[in-house]
């Protein structure tokens, strides 16, 4: 088995290496300098090795550093940083997303709830802030205030903030 460079520096080292793949010769040429120039896009390459009869022998995998997997695991290891988890060392399985996202609304700072953002919807995150931590009243206040005025576009946080704390007591009763 070849990589993708190997295959093609194989190829373009033969003569007439394009006449079989329906190419020109001219675009054949560009591709072979662009490619000992080290520019040609990989994508470019891999279209170019099947033109020619080569075919993938196995697929390539790779990961995304944006996978919201990642991303949580990383917004976990800094809520067992902050020690948001009362309860000792949760295993990544143990919390729920609605925890996940009650902790960080909580404990973690503005570029963390921008990451939280990209990985669940914002409709959910906005239900556990206004079902758990804006009832909290008082102990919350400026954080609400915040989340009201930056995230959620409440025009006035704090009517919005002091109904639904009203809301949640008489709830209670």
């Amino acid at each position: 088995m070849l990589t993708t460079d190997q295959a093609i520096e194989k190829l373009v080292s033969r003569r007439g290496w394009y006449k079989h793949s329906g190419m020109k010769g001219s675009t054949a040429r560009v591709y072979k300098k662009r490619f000992l120039e080290n520019k040609l896009e990989l994508d470019s390459r891999m279209k170019m090795l099947e033109v020619c009869g080569y075919r993938i022998v196995m697929q390539m995998r790779w990961e995304n550093p944006n996978s919201s997997e990642k991303i949580k695991m990383e917004l976990i290891r800094k809520l067992r940083r902050e020690k948001a988890f009362w309860y000792g060392n949760p295993l990544n399985q143990d919390i729920s997303d609605k925890e996940h996202i009650e902790k960080a609304l909580m404990y973690l700072d503005i570029g963390d709830i921008n990451t939280l953002f990209t990985i669940f919807p914002r409709k959910m995150i906005k239900d556990i802030w206004k079902d758990i931590i804006v009832p909290q009243g008082q102990a919350y206040y400026k954080l609400n205030v915040l989340y009201a005025f930056l995230y959620f576009d409440i025009s006035d946080p704090d009517r919005y903030i002091r109904d639904a704390v009203r809301k949640r007591l008489t709830s209670l009763q």
